[in-house]
């Protein structure tokens, strides 16, 4: 019967076109309510971040290049860093760049300082040397993004705190 009714134009036919278009509008509708509803609920509620979001051990993966006189090396970083809450980090790090090891498990800490809308900065000591990163963090502390700032570096990466 299913065949007849599309395949013959007719006011039953019509009839089951207007249900299945009336049906799809105010699904449409429906969906568009709970949209605008989580949009609305989202703008209502800001993050809210601290120096303290970050709170526990961390471990990380980076990866990147090092740019010098136009030529580019991969780099990559891996390690974990423990945070206080009170703007200061340590951890150990190993680094390698164009696969050679230039820090094996080295101790390194941080200061950094995270603004209220959970964007901030981080400087890295690793052996003598500075990294700075901008950093990204969730509300919750439970990770974080982080790019380096530093001229002919290109790392980045997240952290995750599984402690």
């Amino acid at each position: 019967m299913s065949q007849h009714v599309f395949s013959k134009p007719g006011s039953r036919r019509l009839a089951v076109l207007a249900s299945a278009c009336a049906l799809a509008g105010a699904g449409g509708l429906a969906l568009a309510g709970t949209a605008s509803a989580s949009g609305a609920a989202r703008t209502t509620s800001a993050s809210s971040c601290s120096d303290a979001t970050l709170n526990g051990t961390y471990t990380y993966a980076y990866e990147g290049w090092s740019v010098a006189k136009g030529a580019s090396t991969p780099s990559a970083t891996s390690g974990f860093d423990h945070f206080n809450g009170a703007g200061t980090s340590t951890g150990v790090t190993t680094f390698v760049a164009n696969g050679v090891v230039e820090n094996n498990n080295t101790p390194d800490s941080a200061t950094y300082a995270l603004n209220a809308n959970c964007t901030g900065t981080i400087v890295f000591n690793i052996a003598g040397s500075l990294a700075h990163f901008n950093i990204y963090a969730s509300p919750s502390g439970k990770s974080f993004s982080i790019i380096q700032t530093d001229p002919g570096s290109v790392q980045a990466g997240t952290e995750t705190r599984v402690n």
